[in-house]
């Protein structure tokens, strides 16, 4: 065993208390094979001992049950545990690492790894997944000929698809690629939330009047509901945004009403790429088995999530805060899940309910690039980008800064495992080529991960919000002020 004179957990390494005992968690990406593991369980007695690790304290001062322990001569060989002037700094705005393949770095996401050759630790998993075969097909994405063959068997409703619809480049292309190339019978639904930007908007005003034969719907909740759940929000789960669980709420129900055979939202893949590949406990050189999905036992696992999330079992795992959010919006908002509700229990009590499938597009495949993508849908839908924006990865929503802003925040302190989204989308972005890496560092430039984003002031002003009062480092950036 290696000895250490002056241990101390490596940099993002924390000793925290859960319902399940003492955990070691880690905060940040661990180059594979060790990117699953992330969490450590610990006997309390080394939990105990771990706490002593400042990286001043003398290894002959430490406790024997901790230095004879057999778990910490594995966390030194696996370093977990380092001698104090091998602890890594916390990168800066100015001083930081990045992957040469894709634009991830440790400062926007602080504990990510590289390997010898700069390569990020996402980048990584990806490349493990492709070789072995064995990246998840979660939410797996449909294919022309499935949907042209779900629209020719479909008598029993007026509409062969809803499509969940903002205005943004991802859903227009939806739009458009079922409506206009397929020729599919589509019901637009989309959810008039307060923050959708102007040109957003516009868009689904332009993309009526091209399509003429497409039937649109639109649902809005009331101001002062929307703003009292978004005030909470902040509170309960450190940022204010509401999408798009409430969307689901709302017009789930209406594609039941139609009798509609299938839900598509555009949802890309590379917005799934920790899901698909990360989370994945990846076995290398074993056979992919093929399997076919049932899309209607993962549609109703979706609605159980949405509806009844329990807080996360595991609170540290990387879906901790995606659970947490809806669980957050579904108690805010109840009265609105009730038809939602109905549906859930009549479709597991009757397995031979027909229940719409929320399905989605192999964007990967279909796209090109985002570049080709929005050139496309400026031809084809007469769709506009934001004015000033440059970035094509999210263009319908004028507080996505702030939802990037305080992801990052909370990360950053260690108040969270889950990565800042649009960073590792980005990257992902780049490693399946949707965009090139000098245009996609351009855009992550313009992200709100660098300087707090000017819309904030806003957001918060409209929620009545008191930015300056009662910061809390790690678990959120601002709190509520006196209501």
């Amino acid at each position: 065993m290696r000895t250490l004179q002056h241990p101390v957990l490596q940099y993002r390494w924390h000793v925290k208390e859960t319902n399940a005992g003492a955990q070691l968690v880690y905060f940040g990406l661990r180059n594979p094979p060790n990117h699953t593991r992330s969490i450590i369980p610990l006997p309390r007695e080394l939990a105990d001992g771990l706490q002593l690790l400042d990286g001043r304290t003398s290894a002959n001062d430490l406790p024997s049950e901790l230095t004879d322990h057999e778990m910490y001569a594995r966390l030194i060989a696996e370093g977990i545990i380092v001698e104090a002037h091998e602890i890594r700094q916390p990168s800066s705005r100015d001083n930081f690492r990045q992957c040469v393949r894709c634009v991830t770095n440790d400062y926007v996401l602080p504990g990510l790894e590289f390997d010898a050759n700069g390569l990020c630790a996402f980048c990584q998993c990806y490349e493990l997944a492709e070789r072995s075969g064995q990246g998840v097909a979660l939410q797996e994405g449909i294919t022309d000929e499935d949907l042209i063959r779900i629209s020719s068997e479909n008598t029993g409703s007026r509409f062969d698809v809803m499509v969940l619809y903002t205005g943004g480049k991802d859903s227009t292309y939806l739009l458009w690629y079922l409506a206009k190339r397929l020729k599919l019978r589509v019901l637009v639904a989309s959810w008039n939330m307060p923050y959708t930007n102007d040109t957003c908007r516009e868009n689904m005003r332009r993309a009526m009047r091209v399509l003429p034969d497409v039937e649109f719907v639109e649902r809005t909740l009331p101001w002062n509901v929307i703003r009292r759940a978004m005030r909470d929000q902040f509170e309960r789960v450190g940022h204010p945004c509401l999408c798009p669980t409430v969307a689901h709420a709302l017009f789930y129900p209406l594609a039941v009403q139609e009798n509609i055979p299938m839900i598509m939202h555009g949802v890309e893949e590379v917005q799934l790429a920790v899901m698909n590949y990360v989370m994945t406990e990846i076995k290398s050189g074993q056979p992919h088995k093929e399997q076919i999905p049932d899309h209607r036992s993962d549609t109703l696992n979706f609605l159980r999530m949405i509806t009844k999330t329990p807080e996360p079992p595991q609170p540290y795992s990387l879906t901790a805060d995606m659970l947490r959010h809806m669980s957050s919006v579904r108690k805010l908002l109840t009265p609105v899940y009730g038809p939602l509700d109905d549906i859930l229990a009549r479709a597991e009590n009757d397995p031979n309910m027909p229940i719409p499938i929320l399905r989605r597009l192999k964007s990967n495949t279909v796209y090109g690039t985002w570049a080709k993508a929005a050139e496309l849908m400026k031809q084809e839908m007469d769709w506009h980008m934001p004015p000033g924006q440059k970035g094509l990865l999210h263009t319908s929503c004028r507080i996505e800064k702030v939802k990037d802003y305080c992801q990052f925040k909370r990360f950053q302190g260690a108040g969270t495992t889950f990565f800042p989204q649009s960073v590792v989308e980005l990257g992902a972005g780049v490693y399946f080529g949707l965009v090139s890496r000098e245009d996609a560092l351009e855009e992550l430039q313009e992200l709100g991960y660098y300087h707090e984003p000017q819309v904030l002031s806003v957001l918060t002003r409209d929620l009545g919000i008191d930015p300056g009062h009662g910061q809390v480092p790690g678990e959120m950036s601002w709190v509520l002020g006196d209501r």
